[in-house]
C-alpha cells in the first residue's frame, strides 16, 4: 500500500511538471518520462480524472491522443499547511501538522482539543497523540474541525477528519500541498466535508546527549541543535523538535546549570539504525568533552522506570549504574561517545520527552 501511495505522489508530481511546461499532458508524455506500460499509465490517469485532480482538456479523436491537465486548486498564494506526517508504534500514533501561521495553529489546537485532550503545540508544529482504531468524538456542533478516528494499516496512517466552514477550505484546498501527504480524499456531506489524509507510518526517534562542553568551549544545546540540523537534512528524516531541560543543579563538576538536550525526529523505519550511527560519528567528531554520552529511544511507548529515574536525577545525585539499569528496563540504547559520565544525563533526558516546556526548565515540577 505504501509503495502504491508513493507511486501516486510521484506521478502527480510528474503531471504537474509536464502541465507547467506544456500546458497539458497526454499518456505518451508519461510513457516517455517513466518507461511504464501505456495501459498502466492510462489506468492511473483515469483514476486521477475520477478523483478530480486531473481534468480532460480534449477527448481522444481518431489517432489524436486525449489531452489532460493537472487541476489546480483555487487557493490563496500560500497554503497554511506546510508539513503533515505521522509516527506510529503499534496502536499508538502521533500526528504532526506543521503550520505557517501562529493564528491557524492556535485555532486548530483549540478545535482538535475539543475531541482529544492529547493535543499540544510544539513551536509551529501541532502534535496529537491517539490510539489507532479508537473513535474520537466531536464535542458539539460548534467544533468546526474534528479528528474522528485514525487507522494504521500496511505502513500507512489514515486520518479521518470532519470539517465545517473555514477548516473545510483547508481540507479541500490546502492540505494536499503539505509535504508528507501521500494521498487525500474528501467528500462534501451537505453542511460539512469529510476527508481522509494518508501519510507514511514513521518511526519516532529521540536522541539525547549530555556532557559535550568544557568551561571554555562548547555547549550541549548547541551541539544537539547542530546534530538535528544535520540529520533532518537527510532524505527520509522529518524534523520534530529540539529541547532543553534541567537536572539536579547540585552535581559537582557541572559547567552551568546541569542542562541536557534531546532531539526528536520521524524517520523511515529502515533508516533508524543508520541515523543513530551517523549521530555517533558526528558527536564524536564535534564534542569538546571526554565524557560525552548519548541515549536513544525508538517508538512512542511509555517507560515508567525511565520517568522514575529522571525524577530522581532532577532532585538529587544519581549514578551511572542506576542510569544503565533504567535504560535496560526501558529498552533504551546507550552509547559511550568519549566517556561514560554523559550517559547519566542522556538517559535522564529521555524521561523528559513529552514534558511541557515549563516542566523541562523547573526541576521542582514532577514529570510523571
Amino acid at each position: 500500500m505504501l509503495k502504491l501511495m508513493e507511486k501516486r505522489k510521484e506521478l502527480i508530481s510528474l503531471i504537474e511538471e509536464i502541465t507547467h511546461e506544456k500546458g497539458y499532458f497526454d499518456v505518451q508524455d508519461l510513457v516517455e518520462r517513466t518507461g511504464l506500460p501505456r495501459s498502466t499509465l492510462q489506468d492511473w490517469i483515469n483514476r486521477f480524472v475520477d478523483e478530480g485532480c486531473v481534468e480532460v482538456l480534449e477527448e481522444r479523436a481518431g489517432r489524436r491522443r486525449a489531452r489532460y491537465a493537472r487541476r489546480r486548486a483555487r487557493s490563496l498564494p500560500t497554503s497554511a499547511c506546510k508539513h503533515i506526517f505521522t509516527t506510529a508504534d503499534d496502536e499508538t500514533v502521533e500526528i504532526f501538522h506543521e503550520c505557517r501561521s501562529e493564528g491557524c495553529i492556535s485555532f486548530c489546537e483549540y478545535m482538535y482539543r475539543r475531541g482529544n485532550p492529547h493535543v499540544r503545540k510544539n513551536g509551529l508544529i501541532l502534535r496529537q497523540r491517539v490510539k489507532a482504531g479508537t473513535p474520537l468524538r466531536c464535542s458539539d456542533a460548534r467544533t468546526s474541525l474534528c479528528l474522528e478516528k485514525v487507522e494504521n494499516r500496511d505502513g500507512v496512517v489514515y486520518q479521518y477528519i470532519r470539517t465545517f466552514g473555514g477548516p473545510a477550505y483547508s481540507l479541500t484546498e490546502m492540505m494536499e500541498q503539505a509535504d508528507g501527504v501521500l494521498d487525500i480524499k474528501y467528500s462534501p456531506m451537505g453542511s460539512y466535508v469529510e476527508g481522509v489524509i494518508a501519510t507514511e507510518a514513521l518511526t519516532h526517534l529521540v536522541i539525547s546527549v549530555d556532557d559535550t562542553d568544557t568551561p571554555e568551549h562548547g555547549a550541549t544545546f548547541a551541539l544537539a541543535l547542530s546534530l538535528l540540523d544535520l540529520l533532518s537534512s537527510l532524505e527520509g528524516v522529518h524534523r520534530i523538535s529540539h529541547n532543553v531541560g534541567f537536572l539536579y543543579p547540585g552535581v559537582p563538576g557541572i559547567t552551568a546549570g546541569n542542562a541536557i538536550s534531546y532531539i526528536e525526529m520521524g524517520v523511515k523505519h529502515e533508516l533508524a539504525d543508520s541515523i543513530v550511527d551517523t549521530a555517533i560519528e558526528y558527536l564524536r567528531s564535534q564534542t569538546h568533552s571526554e565524557n560525552t554520552g548519548m541515549a536513544v529511544k525508538k517508538g512512542l511507548r511509555r517507560c515508567p522506570e525511565l520517568v522514575r529515574f529522571t525524577q530522581r536525577a532532577r532532585s538529587g545525585i544519581v549514578t551511572l549504574e542506576e542510569a544503565l539499569a533504567a535504560a535496560e528496563k526501558s529498552r533504551v540504547d546507550v552509547h559511550e561517545i568519549t566517556g561514560s559520565r554523559g550517559i547519566i544525563g542522556a538517559v535522564a533526558a529521555l524521561g523528559m520527552v513529552d514534558c511541557p516546556e515549563g516542566t523541562l526548565m523547573d526541576v521542582r515540577k514532577e514529570i510523571g
